[in-house]
């Protein structure tokens, strides 16, 4: 299967191209061009974040979009898909770190941005799941226990290799936030570690 996945070097990226990998599927991401080598090393076809430089090439061609992005409100993600495809929406942050979005009586509107576009996914764009992962947690908290067993279990047999950029203390989360917000962390997710006392 031809997989796209948006946002490939953030945490959840990482973890589908890993989880891909295993399951032998073509994977193609988007990332900034500073971690393109990196993702090259998991067998990803790498190219830019903005969709004008790489929809024309990948155009109707795949047949699962994955997009925690949501750069151009998925239009391109969508475009991107073959007649039988599924585009997977799984978040919006992109909504949200590019600014404040002025209008008229409200102040900052990227909420407002944010319920439109998961409202235009949800029940208006055809072949197309909004997958929200707190809602899903809340709904069906079991499933997802289920899940991180099977992924510890891959771990512990060394089939997956999570990396981990930093480990931090509680009080240091804010901090990190801020850090992953703009880019600035290494490569893997951020674990809060309450026992550490500084940044690792």
């Amino acid at each position: 299967a031809n997989v796209l996945v948006i946002g490939g070097n953030g945490p959840s990226g990482l973890a589908t191209i890993e989880l891909l990998t295993l399951e032998g599927a073509n994977i193609y991401t988007t990332a900034d061009e500073r971690h393109h080598e990196f993702l090259a090393n998991f067998g990803a076809k790498c190219f830019p974040i903005d969709p004008l430089k790489w929809i024309s090439q990948l155009k109707g061609k795949m047949d699962v979009v994955l997009d925690s992005v949501c750069l151009d409100s998925f239009y391109s993600s969508l475009a991107a898909l073959n007649p039988e495809g599924t585009l997977i929406c799984t978040g919006l942050s992109a909504v949200y770190t590019q600014g404040q979005i002025r209008a008229p009586i409200i102040k900052d509107a990227r909420d407002v941005k944010a319920a439109y576009v998961k409202l235009k996914a949800k029940f208006f764009m055809n072949n197309t799941i909004y997958y929200d992962r707190m809602v899903r947690y809340n709904e069906a908290p079991n499933e997802y226990a289920q899940h991180f067993r099977y992924l510890c279990h891959l771990v512990g047999k060394g089939t997956i290799k999570p990396a981990v950029a930093a480990r931090a203390s509680l009080n240091m989360v804010p901090f990190l936030h801020k850090a992953i917000e703009h880019g600035d962390t290494p490569y893997g997710v951020c674990v809060c570690a309450p026992w550490v006392t500084k940044v690792e």
